[in-house]
């Protein structure tokens, strides 16, 4: 009588799990070094955009600036609006006077 090959516990179970874990762990490496790729590229891409915003933030800082100068607004005062400073005979001071006060109850001082 011919025997086969007797397979034991190892060759039977173990061996197959064996192969599946050793090609499981080829392609989690792969997906990994994938998804690494992939973000690499996003960083990039996030990073020129971040580059962009700030210089049009300082753009835009230097126009409030300049819409905002004393001189732009002296100027737009005067030649749209036609406002033109006061002679200093002409300016009078109103003074603000607090009326009476009205009577309150309590224990705090008016």
């Amino acid at each position: 009588m011919i025997y086969g090959k007797r397979r034991g516990l190892f060759g039977r179970i173990i061996k197959p799990l064996l192969v599946l874990a050793i090609v499981f762990l080829v392609f989690s490496t792969i997906w990994f070094h994938t998804k690494v790729t992939a973000y690499e590229y996003e960083l990039g891409q996030l990073q020129r955009q971040k580059i962009a915003l700030i210089k049009e933030r300082r753009e835009l800082v230097a126009k409030r600036a300049q819409m905002l100068s004393l001189k732009k607004v002296q100027y737009l005062a005067a030649d749209r609006l036609g406002l033109v400073y006061p002679d200093r005979k002409r300016v009078f001071f109103v003074r603000s006077d607090r009326g009476p006060t009205p009577y309150t109850t309590g224990l705090r001082k008016r």
